[in-house]
């Protein structure tokens, strides 16, 4: 089970949680709306869903590994 910690609007403490399987940066995402509870609204791409809820920057480990960069 991986575990992701996300980094969002340079908060200090990330959001932690663990899936069955890898996730995409889209799933990533949406565990931080819902976390927010922010609703995705019209379609949209990672990147613009960031921009929209002023989430930059978005970043993320999973299982310890080196830090991504989101959108």
């Amino acid at each position: 089970m991986p575990l992701y910690r996300v980094w969002y609007r340079n908060n200090e403490e990330p959001l932690e949680f663990a899936t069955l399987a890898r996730s995409s940066e889209a799933e990533i995402l949406d565990h931080v709306l819902e976390h927010e509870r922010i609703e995705r609204g019209a379609p949209a791409t990672v990147q613009e869903l960031i921009a929209r809820h002023n989430l930059a920057p978005v970043r993320y480990t999973e299982d310890e590994s080196e830090m991504n960069t989101i959108g």
